[in-house]
Protein backbone atom coordinates (compact mmCIF):
# COMPACT_ATOMS: atom_id res chain seq x y z
CA UNK A 1 0.00 0.00 0.00
CA UNK A 2 1.40 3.19 -0.95
CA UNK A 3 1.42 6.15 1.30
CA UNK A 4 0.93 9.81 0.47
CA UNK A 5 4.59 10.78 0.46
CA UNK A 6 4.88 8.02 -1.76
CA UNK A 7 3.10 9.63 -4.21
CA UNK A 8 4.96 12.97 -4.17
CA UNK A 9 7.23 13.95 -6.58
CA UNK A 10 10.90 13.64 -5.73
CA UNK A 11 11.00 17.44 -5.15
CA UNK A 12 8.18 17.53 -2.47
CA UNK A 13 9.98 14.74 -0.85
CA UNK A 14 13.29 16.29 -1.09
CA UNK A 15 11.74 20.18 0.47
CA UNK A 16 9.54 17.74 3.05
CA UNK A 17 12.97 16.21 4.09
CA UNK A 18 14.50 19.22 4.40
CA UNK A 19 11.85 21.19 6.59
CA UNK A 20 11.88 18.54 8.94
CA UNK A 21 15.38 18.53 9.45
CA UNK A 22 15.79 21.66 9.67
CA UNK A 23 12.49 24.02 10.86
CA UNK A 24 10.36 26.60 9.44
CA UNK A 25 11.56 28.39 6.08
CA UNK A 26 10.36 30.25 3.90
CA UNK A 27 10.06 29.42 0.02
CA UNK A 28 13.30 31.74 -0.36
CA UNK A 29 15.51 29.88 1.80
CA UNK A 30 13.84 26.52 0.31
CA UNK A 31 14.80 27.30 -3.30
CA UNK A 32 18.75 28.18 -1.66
CA UNK A 33 18.77 25.48 -0.12
CA UNK A 34 17.15 22.89 -2.53
CA UNK A 35 18.88 24.52 -5.56
CA UNK A 36 15.45 24.25 -6.98
CA UNK A 37 13.59 26.33 -9.38
CA UNK A 38 11.08 28.99 -7.77
CA UNK A 39 8.11 27.42 -9.54
CA UNK A 40 8.95 23.73 -8.50
CA UNK A 41 9.45 24.47 -5.39
CA UNK A 42 5.88 26.38 -5.29
CA UNK A 43 4.14 23.54 -6.47
CA UNK A 44 5.77 21.30 -4.15
CA UNK A 45 4.72 23.74 -1.06
CA UNK A 46 1.46 23.80 -2.40
CA UNK A 47 1.53 19.93 -2.67
CA UNK A 48 2.82 18.96 1.03
CA UNK A 49 0.36 21.59 2.30
CA UNK A 50 -2.71 20.48 0.00
CA UNK A 51 -2.00 17.73 1.56
CA UNK A 52 -1.30 18.38 5.47
CA UNK A 53 1.79 17.32 5.79
CA UNK A 54 3.37 20.82 6.02
CA UNK A 55 1.73 23.92 7.35
CA UNK A 56 1.81 27.59 6.51
CA UNK A 57 2.55 30.45 8.84
CA UNK A 58 2.88 34.32 8.44
CA UNK A 59 6.54 35.03 8.55
CA UNK A 60 6.47 37.98 11.16
CA UNK A 61 9.64 39.79 9.83
CA UNK A 62 8.65 39.84 6.45
CA UNK A 63 4.99 39.97 6.30
CA UNK A 64 4.91 39.36 2.24
CA UNK A 65 6.17 35.74 2.84
CA UNK A 66 5.54 32.63 5.09
CA UNK A 67 7.36 30.37 6.39
CA UNK A 68 6.50 26.63 6.16
CA UNK A 69 7.16 23.53 8.77
CA UNK A 70 6.31 20.47 9.67
CA UNK A 71 4.14 19.98 12.24
CA UNK A 72 5.29 17.31 15.01
CA UNK A 73 2.82 15.11 16.75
Amino acid sequence: MLTVADQLPPSARSIYTLLSEQGPLTSKDLIQKCDLAPRTVRYALKRLTKEGLVKKAPYLLDMRSSKYFVETS
